[in-house]
């Protein structure tokens, strides 16, 4: 009498008014918060998922699911972003990475299902995203670097852990740089459907640029650590005394990794016909698939301007500003607190282009007591500002 009674009680409640009392609950018992829904046509639920650094829970979630979709590779082009279908006990759902048009770099996640499953998505599919999230981080091979030492009949490589700890976390870029890159980065490699559906080789070529420590390879190996990929390094200076043959590169390298080459204005008298017959290689029948060619060089103004056409973005690496400062003291001594007596000192000193981040970095690996640190780079900074 009383379950009949129950039931008899839920049904008269409308639709509108269960949902809320849903969203309620789930909010105040801990469940994921829906961003934004409605009902969209043929009684379908749209459930959008953004970045949001306020609720730790939405960012839980957001973190989540885009590890859980960059997982997968079954994406199309679409109005708007990126769309590929999943499915969950037998549910069909559908995602859609949605992309800002004002800010590129800025995405958020839509969810539709049929609206009869809405309690199977948010009590079971959407804690398994967590959870499956977690186990691919947990997943994480050990990265390699390869780099080539000679040519023959039998490759040799020389292959050793990639221990590199940098991050895009951990490294200072300008900040719109750096959130153009990772875009690059999310967009290519969910879009292998596309390169095969338009006949291009799925492979994409950057050129870093800058002087010596500047944070060239910090930055290679953030990218290594983002993509969870190898780096194969090829040094051009060995590739040109070497009977190399790019055309066996497809042979010995896996698929997603990164190519590395190193310093392509250096030798270029012996090297251009080596570095044109790579780049069409690596362009061409014997690319990559998946991969991710870079190229470095500390002098952006030798390289040919046909060589500059085939990249799809460069990067330059330039000297440490006040803000370069403040993010490679929070790494190496943890410091985040912005008033520093110091603080004042050094922003007023490292103003303009007099030091790399690699000098910086250097200076504070020196002592980790904070105050004797940053002492020792005020006279670094004092020195240089003399010369």
């Amino acid at each position: 009498m009383v379950l009949k009674l129950i039931k008899s009680m839920v049904e008269a409640i409308t639709r509108p008014i269960q949902h809320l009392i849903i969203t309620y609950l789930r909010s105040l018992f801990g469940f994921p918060s829906v961003t934004h829904h409605d009902h969209v046509q043929d009684d379908h639920v749209k459930f959008l998922i953004e970045d949001s650094t306020e609720v730790e829970k939405n960012k839980l979630i957001y973190d989540s699911t885009r590890v859980y979709l960059f997982s997968k590779t079954n994406f199309e082009l679409c109005v708007g972003g990126y769309k590929c279908d999943d499915q969950y006990q037998g549910v069909k759902l559908k995602w859609t990475i949605l992309v800002d048009k004002t800010n590129f770099w800025k995405k958020s996640f839509e969810l539709r299902f049929d609206e009869k499953h809405r309690g199977l998505v948010f009590d079971s599919y959407i804690p398994y995203v967590e959870s499956k999230a977690k186990e691919i981080k947990s997943m994480k091979r050990t990265l390699y670097m390869h780099t080539f030492s000679q040519w023959s009949d039998d490759v040799n490589w020389e292959t050793k852990s990639l221990d590199h700890r940098s991050t895009f976390e951990t490294i200072f870029m300008k900040e719109e740089v750096k959130h153009g890159l990772t875009h690059d980065l999310d967009r290519f490699i969910t879009r292998k459907d596309f390169y095969t559906r338009v006949g291009r080789p799925w492979t994409i070529n950057y050129l870093v640029h800058g002087l010596p420590g500047t944070g060239k390879t910090s930055l290679v190996a953030a990218m290594a650590n983002y993509l969870n990929s190898d780096v194969y390094n090829l040094p051009l200076k060995q590739v040109v005394k070497s009977d190399f043959d790019p055309r066996r590169l497809p042979l010995e390298v896996m698929d997603g990794s990164i190519i590395l080459v190193e310093d392509i204005d250096c030798s270029l008298e012996g090297s251009t016909f080596a570095l044109s017959q790579l780049l069409r290689s690596l362009g061409g029948l014997y690319s990559i698939d998946g991969g991710v060619v870079i190229f470095t060089t500390n002098n952006i103004e030798r390289l040919d301007k046909r060589l500059l056409s085939r990249m799809h973005r460069d990067i330059y690496m330039g000297h440490c500003c006040f803000k370069g400062f403040k993010t490679l003291a929070s790494n190496y001594l943890d410091l985040s607190d912005d008033n520093h007596r110091l603080y004042p000192h050094i922003k007023r000193l490292i103003d303009g282009q007099v030091v790399t981040p690699g000098q910086v970095a250097e200076e504070l690996m020196k002592s980790q007591d904070v105050d004797v640190a940053l002492e020792g780079l005020v006279r670094t900074l004092e020195m240089i500002k003399r010369v």
